[in-house]
């Protein structure tokens, strides 16, 4: 009896461990942490037999343009991109050590992984945002420029909005050369946005182009929020 006791609890226990190994399902699961002003991070996370397995991570600037570590001028910023990736895994969490001189671009990883394991949980949340900042682009216009959003979300629901305009040459056009009609037009955009279903705002009366490619690039960013993605 005593023998079939200890054979059922080592049965049970290799149940529950594998059990809680397996708290997330199969697949490749993407994520982005909140945009600040001049980047936003992105995770793409592989889960196998229910662990991480790997992770990928990437920084993309205020332009979302990917950062180049190679050129980039920062090392820490390099450095986080390269190592976090292995702790998120040694720690099968969204759990990394915040290097000295990139703190922000830690905790952009670690809400990437986070939002990503989320994804690949059996228990998502109902919602279908998650709250927070996400950056968006439109595509490029035939003068050679697009936009760059910055979208906040609460509850599903847009309650901040913010844009540029990247010129063809990289540079971001200095708000103060827009002049009154489409300084006008972008605020009137703004209030829609807020008020309207998150990604179609009717099309404002002499900025059509400025309301198409502010769509664009505003349901780009809700692509990045959306949680069953």
């Amino acid at each position: 009896m005593k023998r079939l006791s200890l054979l059922l609890a080592v049965v049970l226990v290799l149940s529950l461990s594998v059990i809680s190994h397996a708290q997330y399902i199969d697949g490749t699961y993407e994520g982005w942490g909140d945009a600040g002003d001049k980047s936003i991070c992105y995770a793409k996370v592989f889960i196998e037999d229910g662990k991480i397995v790997g992770v990928i991570l990437r920084e993309f600037n205020d332009r979302m343009v990917e950062k180049d570590w190679t050129t980039y001028p920062w090392p820490q910023a390099a450095e986080a991109a390269r190592t976090l990736g292995l702790q998120f895994v040694e720690n099968q969490a969204a759990e990394a050590d915040i290097i000295t001189g990139a703190t922000g671009s830690c905790v952009g990883y670690i809400k990437a992984v986070e939002r990503a394991l989320i994804k690949a949980s059996p228990d998502k949340p109902s919602n279908k945002y998650f709250d927070g900042v996400f950056m968006g682009r439109s595509d490029v216009a035939s003068r050679g420029y697009y936009k760059v959003v910055w979208v906040t979300i609460k509850d599903d629901k847009i309650v901040d909005y913010k844009a540029q305009r990247v010129l063809a040459d990289g540079s971001i056009q200095d708000p103060a050369e827009y002049g009154w009609p489409l300084e006008q037009a972008r605020e009137a955009y703004k209030q829609a946005a807020i008020n309207s279903e998150p990604g179609y705002v009717d099309t404002i009366s002499g900025a059509t182009g400025l309301t198409l490619m502010s769509n664009l690039a505003v349901r780009d960013a809700l692509d990045k929020a959306r949680i069953d993605k």
